[in-house]
């Protein structure tokens, strides 16, 4: 998802007369977040009328289930990887009867364009989203407008549109030039067909048969037969070149061929014939499948910008580049024990179904999943492409991360995880790093080992998210905070301060919060009596406070046995 149009999930409802009859009108979810997707699965679960048959992470997906499933709706997501909504929209073409509700942000304006553009499509309702593009209020504040919307909108339906029939067959001729022009186009790896103004296949060459399943037989194929009611956009833009508009430039597309599966070409569509005779169109139709494919399994290990780079460049040399960056590291408290309690399958059900929340909140705030270390995880904002809020997003993926946990503890049978976050800001190398035989791409730097170190006292300290002074320094969203610490970190020159970021700020009627900061100033500025004071003071006021338990016992210490030198930096030996 792009930055502002990433939080917001926009959600089209599609009904179809030949199913739900006569029992529980069955629903197809179709949300790229898991979390959107479990949530908005309770939601409709909850009517007595409505029951969620499946779900899909893509409109690709999505169109393959709805062939085989013939749900009565489809709940939409527009802003998708791979295929958007309104892309799969078009291509549904809007055959059978239907209905559209927009989940969005962007709709709560009368004159939003996301807002327009799905009316236009033929929406017949708009619910403005309470939040972000993982929206954790959603039950709290949509569902009974879900549903309500749902039902009312499977009680309407619609007439389908007519299919355009083919032109009739005719017999193509078949000259000593044409001959030629066949035989050599017979070599290409590239399927070249052409239409005449009628839309009848008049050339193809034998590279076509990539295009499996469909009819390519010269004289009696067309556009229509050809692209079928799942690939209208296609045939939209042939018929646009055949009738005058501009040549289209090559572009990937998924084809969905007769059998319902999918198909990966890359497309160009140009004019063709003489100024004195109707116009015709030349399609060009390359098979990026190997291609497709390829970039699939990299993005499982890099970012997608990374893995698009390396795939148009593979010699190209990707390292060196010294770039800012926000580093985040994640780790689940006590994990050791409670592996060994669960054993290896359960270890990696229980790594596989965090690890997907997770990565479902940072993908979301525009996050790269560097790596998973084990039960840890490292994530990059601001490579490989710098968004000029990196820092913000970072903060926000560690909020909604812990809100992700929360949901994930609540499932039956989930044990209750506990994790720490670092967050750390400042110039990083990023890069191919490794051997000749196996390289990763990822950065190193002084910003990443701070954050390693900053996470690695989060259970020491007692606070979930822990951010250095130099990402907070770079935060533009207000964030409630408070400065715990200042460290020094082992190889590091300069000292850092450390401060926690709430998930939830704190109640205005807890009067804690002023005390504490007073009793850091004191601890920083060598007074140790007055510090251990005032951390006594917020003790009895929060007694569950780790963090004023540790400070109180450390300034303590340094009272009874003050330092030569004090710089107002504590050591940090964590790693």
């Amino acid at each position: 998802m792009t930055d502002s149009v990433r939080d917001d999930v926009t959600v089209q409802m599609m009904t179809f007369s030949d199913g739900g009859a006569g029992g529980r009108k069955r629903i197809l979810v179709v949300d790229d977040s898991l979390i959107m997707r479990n949530l908005i699965t309770e939601i409709v679960d909850s009517d007595p009328d409505l029951e969620v048959v499946d779900t899909a992470p893509d409109g690709r997906v999505a169109l393959q289930k709805v062939r085989q499933l013939k749900p009565d709706a489809v709940l939409l997501d527009i802003e998708m990887p791979e295929m958007s909504g309104l892309e799969t929209l078009r291509r549904l073409n809007l055959r059978s009867s239907c209905k559209v509700v927009i989940l969005s942000s962007l709709v709560a304006s009368e004159d939003s364009a996301k807002r327009i553009e799905a009316l236009r499509l033929g929406a017949v309702a708009t619910i403005g989203k309470p939040s972000g593009g993982v929206s954790f209020d959603l039950k709290e504040k949509r569902a009974s407008e879900i549903v309500r919307t749902l039902r009312r909108a499977l009680d309407l339906p619609t007439v389908g549109e007519p299919i355009i029939l083919p032109a009739k067959p005719g017999k193509p001729d078949r000259t000593a030039q044409a001959a030629f022009v066949e035989d050599l186009l017979a070599g290409l790896e590239t399927a070249v067909l052409l239409f005449d103004h009628t839309g009848r296949l008049m050339r193809c060459n034998a590279a076509a048969s990539i295009l499996r399943g469909c009819d390519v037989t010269l004289g009696r194929a067309t556009i229509g037969s050809i692209c079928g009611e799942f690939n209208q956009a296609l045939a939209d833009e042939i018929w646009d070149v055949i009738g005058g508009g501009d040549n289209r430039s090559p572009s990937e597309i998924d084809f969905a061929a007769p059998d319902g599966s999918w198909i990966a070409i890359r497309r160009t569509i140009r004019s063709a014939g003489l100024p004195s005779e109707p116009r015709s169109a030349l399609v060009l139709i390359d098979d990026i499948a190997e291609q497709r494919r390829m970039r699939g399994l990299l993005e499982k290990t890099m970012s997608p910008g990374v893995a698009r780079d390396w795939l148009a460049a593979p010699n190209a040399d990707l390292g060196g580049e010294l770039r800012e960056a926000t580093i985040l590291f994640a780790d689940v408290r006590g994990f050791t024990p409670l592996a060994e309690a669960l054993g290896a399958h359960g270890v990696v059900d229980l790594l596989n179904r965090y690890f997907a929340y997770m990565a479902d909140v940072i993908v979301a705030e525009g996050g790269t999943i560097d790596k998973f270390i084990g039960d840890g995880i490292m994530a990059l904002f601001g490579i490989p492409t710098s968004h000029g809020d990196d820092a913000d997003r970072a903060v926000a993926a560690a909020r909604n991360m812990l809100r992700a946990l929360s949901l994930l503890n609540e499932q039956p049978g989930f044990p209750q995880l506990r994790i720490g976050i670092g967050i750390a800001t400042g110039p990083v190398i990023a890069g191919r790093i490794g051997s000749p035989d196996r390289m990763n791409h990822t950065v190193i730097g002084n910003a990443a080992n701070l954050a390693a170190r900053i996470e690695s006292v989060c259970k020491a300290y007692g606070c979930p998210i822990l951010i250095s002074g130099e990402t907070l320094k770079r935060l533009r969203r207000p964030v409630t905070t408070r400065l715990i610490d200042v460290v020094a970190v082992e190889g590091q020159e300069s000292q850092t301060p450390i401060h926690e970021v709430f998930v939830d700020a704190p109640d205005a009627a807890e009067r804690w919060l002023e005390p504490f900061a007073t009793g850091v100033a004191a601890y920083l500025a060598g007074d140790f009596a007055a510090g251990a004071r005032r951390f006594a003071d917020v003790g009895v006021i929060n007694p569950d406070d780790l963090m004023t338990q540790v400070l109180h016992e450390r300034c303590v210490q340094l009272d009874l046995q003050r330092p030569a030198v004090w710089t107002g930096a504590w050591k940090l030996v964590e790693k």
